[in-house]
């Protein structure tokens, strides 16, 4: 069937018929009332859809490569194995909208209002989301390949399971996001500010944190090898049973931060705060600790074998069954050592019968 026209297809959406199999490619509906409307295996490639009122459509498997709906409302809307492939949906508003299993490469979204939208198994690969709006967002097994994110919002936006190679974000703003079992390699997230994110069990190999704001943040289970955090303001930040070869925290601010059954081998502590910092149970080997505040911090069973931990702090730290063999340090004296009552409580085992 040929393309409606825009009033015969306003009637037809009015009247609740199910718009099945169309062809209403490169069609004129700027601005056209299509509120509520179903849309399934439908062909709009090309159509014109600007500032068209889409609140709450249903577009099932339909074909919208190259459709410009560039300031439409899509509040609500439902995409649904879609072909969104250089679609033009800048400044829309999509709050709210659910994308699963679509195709939409290069598709433009540039200053759209993506809140509370839900992204499942789509491919995003070069698409444009500056200035995009994606606070409380959901993605979750999506591929992000090379996306322009600057000046983008994530407050409460969760990320599960996607990969963000080459994403690009400057200027971007991030409070209690979450980033789980995400590939974030290489990333760099300079000049972001990161307040309460969760990186729990995402793969940060390489990105670099350095001299960026990260209180309250969450790595647990990461993966860190030779990730950067020099100079990072990171208090209470968690790192506990995080693993990374050569992972770089000089100069960082970690105070009260936790590491507990981290795998850090010859990671760079030189000149860190680690004032009350939780290292229990941590593998340390090899660790450089030089200059390093270490005041009340709990070290106890860690593995420090050759670790270096000259002209650091280590006033009232605690080493109880730590291992220090081959560590070298000049502040041992004022360190707690281990607890032979207690090292012969945690021997105990109850007799077998």
């Amino acid at each position: 069937m040929s393309a409606m026209t825009p009033k015969l297809l306003t009637i037809a959406v009015r009247m609740g018929e199910t718009l099945h199999r169309l062809d209403l490619g490169k069609g004129r509906y700027a601005g056209a009332a299509l509120g509520g409307a179903v849309f399934s295996q439908v062909r709009l490639a090309e159509a014109d859809l600007r500032n068209a009122d889409l609140r709450e459509v249903v577009f099932d498997q339909c074909d919208l490569r190259g459709a410009i709906a560039s300031g439409a409302n899509l509040r609500k809307a439902v995409f649904h194995r879609c072909q969104l492939d250089h679609a033009d949906l800048r400044q829309a508003n999509l709050h709210g909208a659910v994308f699963a299993e679509c195709d939409a490469m290069h598709v433009q979204l540039a200053d759209a209002a993506l809140g509370m939208a839900a992204f499942n198994k789509c491919r995003l690969d070069h698409a444009n989301l500056r200035g995009a709006q994606l606070d409380s967002a959901v993605l979750t097994q999506s591929v992000l390949l090379d996306v322009c994110a600057d000046g983008t919002s994530w407050r409460y936006t969760t990320v599960s399971e996607c990969d963000l190679s080459h994403l690009m974000w400057a200027g971007a703003r991030m409070q209690r996001s979450a980033f789980c079992k995400t590939s974030l390699k290489g990333m760099s997230f300079a000049g972001l500010a990161l307040d309460g994110c969760q990186f729990a069990s995402a793969d940060l190999s390489g990105a670099d944190f350095s001299g960026i704001a990260l209180p309250q943040c969450n790595f647990q289970g990461a993966k860190l090898d030779g990730a950067r955090f020099t100079k990072a303001v990171a208090p209470g930040a968690i790192f506990c049973e995080a693993t990374g070869q050569g992972v770089d925290f000089s100069g960082a601010g970690l105070r009260q931060a936790l590491f507990t059954g981290a795998v850090l081998p010859q990671a760079g502590f030189a000149g860190c705060d680690l004032y009350q910092t939780h290292f229990a149970g941590a593998m340390l080997r090899g660790a450089n600790f030089t200059g390093a505040e270490l005041t009340y911090a709990d070290l106890r069973h860690a593995d420090l074998g050759m670790a270096d931990l000259r002209r650091a702090t280590l006033v009232r730290t605690v080493l109880h069954g730590a291992n220090t063999a081959d560590a070298q340090m000049t502040d041992r004296t004022r360190a707690i050592e281990t607890d032979p009552e207690l090292a012969e409580s945690e021997r105990w085992q109850p007799l077998v019968a």
